[in-house]
């Protein structure tokens, strides 16, 4: 049955899986609504709920803790079982910026931060039995502080855009956290990844957070050393720390709160 006084019909162990380049999440279930988030090929999902004319499916992403609308086109269902084991064992995680599967017999391209579900425990070469070109990591294996910023610098220059989670477009809050995702560290929405350091202890890799108190708003940095941090202003830089610094001076006003986090372990 439907809640009561709404068009929305609640559903249970229904699960599924993003099977595009990218998904978009909707705030509402209407393509003129503003988009949530996106998910990528390969990313799995639980569905909550689906609208009386059956268009629209409510579905919450575990991994970043986010929730939004797809389009009934978008759906495709797996097992309950599929689903979990998917989110518990290794898969390999896409890293060039551009990267193509041979899908339903023809090229589907693939984005940073795709996931393939096969493990390096194959025992076939999964590259070439599915059609694979370009590169991927082990999700299980944790990057180093160089492996990073190497999958940190390939999203410079890419635009600002709210919800985003592109090399297309990035939002500031979910970017940050599908680069630590991609090196294999966790960050969802309602927590920051890493322990507290002092400032003066920041080495390359770790990430420079700064509250605003009255707007609540975040904003990030990823230290590469030397002085030189990565991030957003309308789109991704690279720029020296006291730029950075600047920049939140001049746009914040009200106390704010810097804080850096070692995450790489």
């Amino acid at each position: 049955m439907p809640k009561e006084n709404s068009s929305e019909w609640p559903l249970n162990d229904v699960f599924g899986i993003c099977r595009q380049t990218i998904l978009p999440l909707y705030r509402k279930p209407t393509f003129d609504s503003a988009l949530v988030t996106q998910l990528l090929f390969g990313e799995c999902y639980q569905v909550l709920a689906v609208t009386s004319d059956r268009k629209w499916y409510r579905v919450f992403h575990e991994d970043t803790r986010i929730g939004g609308w797809i389009s009934a086109k978008s759906l495709k269902e797996i097992s309950p079982s599929d689903y979990q084991n998917y989110l518990n064992q290794d898969f390999q995680v896409v890293t060039s910026p551009i990267a193509a599967i041979e899908y339903l017999g023809t090229n589907l391209y693939l984005l940073p931060g795709s996931r393939l579900h096969f493990s390096d425990l194959e025992l076939f070469n999964w590259q070439d039995h599915i059609g694979f070109t370009g590169t991927t990591r082990s999700h299980a294996l944790k990057a180093d502080r160089d492996q990073l910023i190497e999958i940190a610098l390939k999203y410079v220059n890419a635009p600002w855009q709210a919800g985003g989670r592109s090399i297309f477009g990035l939002d500031d809050l979910q970017g940050f956290a599908l680069i630590y995702s991609i090196a294999g560290y966790n960050w969802n929405a309602s927590h920051l990844p890493g322990r507290l350091i002092p400032f003066n202890h920041a080495m390359p890799g770790d990430l420079f957070t700064c509250h605003h108190g009255e707007s609540g708003e975040d904003s990030f940095a990823i230290y590469l050393g030397l002085e030189d941090v990565l991030w957003m202003d309308n789109k991704m830089k690279v720029s020296d720390l006291d730029e950075w610094q600047a920049f939140l001076k001049n746009n914040r006003h009200g106390e704010v709160v810097l804080e850096t986090r070692s995450v790489v372990t």
